[in-house]
């Protein structure tokens, strides 16, 4: 989940921000206290939620900043944070149609629920690996430019987070050992490939890493099934004894996983 706080105190900011963490540990959660570099956020990023407060100090009413990000953004989900309790401050946010008003100090329970009653579901990657492999954005499939870039996608996940060396990529591509340095920036353009496309939808660049030529995927930045299923998790889809299907290369994971 990607959050953005915007309020003038940057004690309150801090404090919400510690209790997002909690919440959820491996979010992006960033705050401001200048509307320049909240705007600036906002145009450059992919926000699930934006937490605003009422009074903000002069530079621009939250109520007034609630009806600018929706005339700009569209249906934002926005949670007013504010140290108003009255009634007729809450009336005017929510004609306003925001997803929630929380009134400091707010509790983690608050905030959890808060976020489980947003008016727009909150987006998130999620690799599809029993049956055949997919990547969705919400519930929307992700379309690479290059068929190899899901291939080399799916290989690093089904490595769940072990360095796989460019080597064996360039191997898994091409089917043949011969190296040279046309097919080494082929793989080094696909793994470019799969951030620009992912980094569309606000993915950070980080859910690759990669170091002295080998590569691994960033577990902490993707839902998995897989990850689900080895880690005890009752995953229906796993119930058919079907992994990855159009990759010849994951029978031998198919075979370990359903028959041991």
């Amino acid at each position: 989940m990607k959050t953005v706080t915007f309020d003038d105190e940057q004690l309150a900011v801090n404090a919400l921000i510690r209790k997002l963490r909690q919440i959820d540990p491996d979010g992006i959660h960033e705050g401001f206290v200048r509307l320049a570099d909240f705007m600036d956020y906002a145009d450059n990023n992919n926000i699930d939620i934006a937490f605003i407060d009422i009074d903000l100090g002069g530079s621009i009413n939250g109520l007034e900043l609630v009806k600018h990000l929706h005339e700009k953004f569209g249906d934002m989900n926005i949670i007013i944070y504010t140290g108003h309790s009255d009634p007729d401050y809450k009336a005017a946010a929510l004609d306003l149609f925001v997803s929630g008003y929380i009134v400091k100090p707010v509790s983690k329970e608050e905030l959890i629920n808060a976020i489980a009653h947003t008016r727009r579901p909150i987006n998130e990657l999620r690799a599809q690996c029993f049956g055949y492999f997919e990547v969705f954005w919400g519930a929307q499939p992700v379309k690479f430019e290059r068929r190899d870039s899901k291939e080399i996608l799916a290989y690093l996940i089904d490595k769940r987070g072990a360095e796989v060396s460019e080597e064996e990529l360039r191997y898994l591509v091409f089917k043949e050992g011969d190296d040279g340095e046309e097919k080494r920036n082929y793989v080094r353009n696909i793994i470019y490939d799969i951030r620009k496309t992912l980094g569309r939808y606000g993915v950070p660049k980080e859910l690759i890493l990669n170091s002295k030529g080998s590569y691994c995927i960033n577990k902490a930045l993707i839902h998995c099934d897989l990850f689900d299923f080895l880690e005890g998790k009752n995953v229906r889809t796993a119930r058919l004894k079907q992994y990855m299907e159009q990759y010849p290369w994951a029978e031998a994971v198919r075979s370990h996983l359903f028959d041991q």
